[in-house]
């Protein structure tokens, strides 16, 4: 028998919908049909409650159901990375300070561009794109990222050098060792004096500008850059850059081939402390001590790497020869250059293997540091020279500014600083990783990408957190980034 339902209840029912009396009270429901093919017949499915119905407020909409409306209304979304923007505001918040200090007028816009080359690698172009889809461009507003002032914002940056010069100072501490090397990027703009026809780095021909960087080996960071023309390359551009640094204490430690008569005598002239190490067919190397099986013909010994380092040196003049042999890499290069013999016999043989016997696992540096600078603190000096050839890494493939489109020298030396800015954030998570033991499980590219994936929500004007995976929410946990 049907049940009879009053008329106040009634006059809300429509098509697609059933009434329900339920423990006394009226509920509305979303109904649909389907055929089942073995009943032969029509099925009733129900889509879901719609609301009740009462005599004295008539039909009144479920709580859920309306949070379901909103959430399905695209113009009242809006949905935004905040991750790395949160990483940035929080963890980095000492670079927004120190840009407020030194660029109060653009401080706003180096966080938005040096975000976008750190988060993306983008070019200018795609910056407004990037920064619209940031929760950042939430908290700072009227930035000007649009692509007719971006160049222009740029040259007031960079036409500004001292102020360049002064915010990288902020960095420096005492009793730091300093790593200086340089390098450089392809450019063809006709506009600038800075691009030259010159020889790569690769050694191949190119129009190029040259770069010198300085970096911290004590803080980890880069501390310092130098736009030079394609076609310099002298010994003096390293006092220049000191100089303008304002960096009294530093070593030249340059790379295999640099050694010259020529390059030694300019250094000296320029009064610069240096480690060059020599090829080792030099005919400064001394090689009758390692001609002896008796360990007592060393000056002595260390351990670096878990190897033990022998060392020998001599003195020319006030600079020293010092050769040092790695047992263990001398063992490898033998055994190389034996199966070298075997498979290649048209480039190596017996003959030469006995007339280079002695230099394998060696290698040597001409030096004029202090002889109260012991051998071994020489080695472990030009050791470190990998955090700079490092650092250049990130600079060209990470970065992905091995090439520049600039046309204005000032507008290359502001995107020259936003590089550096976003250059110092991509190292402080390199020792995120370094401090919590993660480096050898995750790259700083991959933190980048997890954190991207953190996003906030807007729905009818009110912002909220998406949630975040459990397992990178440990990952963010146990390198201390509190992204909430």
């Amino acid at each position: 028998m049907a049940i009879k339902h009053p008329q106040w209840a009634l006059k809300h029912k429509r098509k697609g919908t059933e009434l329900r009396l339920i423990n006394g009270r009226y509920y509305l429901y979303e109904i649909t049909s389907k055929w089942d093919p073995e009943k032969k017949r029509s099925k009733k499915i129900t889509l879901g409650l719609l609301g009740k119905i009462t005599k004295e407020e008539g039909f009144v909409e479920s709580e859920k159901r309306k949070l379901k409306k909103q959430t399905f209304i695209p113009e009242n979304i809006h949905l935004k990375e905040f991750g790395l923007s949160s990483l940035i505001t929080e963890e980095f918040s000492d670079y927004i300070d120190l840009l407020k200090k030194h660029f109060p007028k653009h401080w706003k816009f180096i966080v938005a561009l040096a975000y976008s080359r750190f988060a993306f690698q983008s070019p200018l172009k795609n910056v407004p794109y990037h920064f619209s889809k940031s929760y950042l461009s939430e908290l700072y507003k009227n930035v000007g990222v649009s692509s007719g002032s971006i160049g222009k914002k740029l040259k007031e940056i960079g036409i500004n050098r001292l102020t360049i010069l002064d915010f990288f100072n902020e960095f420096k501490t005492a009793n730091d060792k300093i790593l200086f090397d340089g390098t450089d990027i392809l450019s063809n703009s006709k506009k600038m004096g800075y691009p030259q026809k010159s020889k790569t780095k690769k050694g191949t021909f190119n129009t190029i500008i040259n770069l010198m960087f300085i970096f911290s080996t004590k803080n980890k960071i880069p501390l310092y850059y130098r736009i030079m023309s394609g076609k310099t390359k002298d010994i003096s551009s390293f006092k220049l850059c000191l100089d303008e640094a304002k960096i009294d204490d530093a070593v030249v430690i340059a790379d295999k081939g640099f050694y010259s008569e020529n390059n030694i005598r300019k250094l000296d002239d320029e009064k610069l402390k240096y480690i060059i190490p020599l090829r080792r067919n030099s005919s400064l190397i001394n090689y009758n001590h390692y001609k002896t099986s008796d360990l007592k013909d060393f000056d002595g010994h260390f351990m670096y790497e878990k190897n033990i380092i022998w060392y020998q040196q001599n003195s020319i003049g006030k600079k020293r020869i010092i050769t040092y042999r790695n047992d263990s890499l001398r063992a490898e290069e033998i055994n190389d250059y034996l199966r070298r013999c075997e498979t290649l016999p048209e480039k190596y043989n017996e003959e030469t293997f006995y007339e280079k016997q002695y230099g394998f696992g060696t290698i040597s540096f001409i030096t004029n540091l202090e002889e109260n600078i012991s051998a071994e603190e020489v080695y472990i000096s030009y050791k470190s020279r990998n955090q700079i050839e490092r650092m250049i890494d990130v600079f060209k493939n990470v970065l992905d500014a091995d090439k520049s489109y600039m046309q204005d020298q000032d507008a290359l030396e502001g995107w020259m600083f936003i590089n550096y800015i976003a250059m110092h954030w991509y190292y402080k998570l390199i020792l995120k990783l370094k401090e919590n033991k993660l480096n050898s499980k995750y790259s700083p590219k991959d933190i980048i990408m997890f954190l991207r994936d953190v996003k906030k929500i807007k729905i009818n004007d009110k912002w909220m957190n998406l949630e975040i995976t459990k397992k990178n929410l440990k990952l963010f946990n146990k390198l201390g980034l509190h992204i909430t």
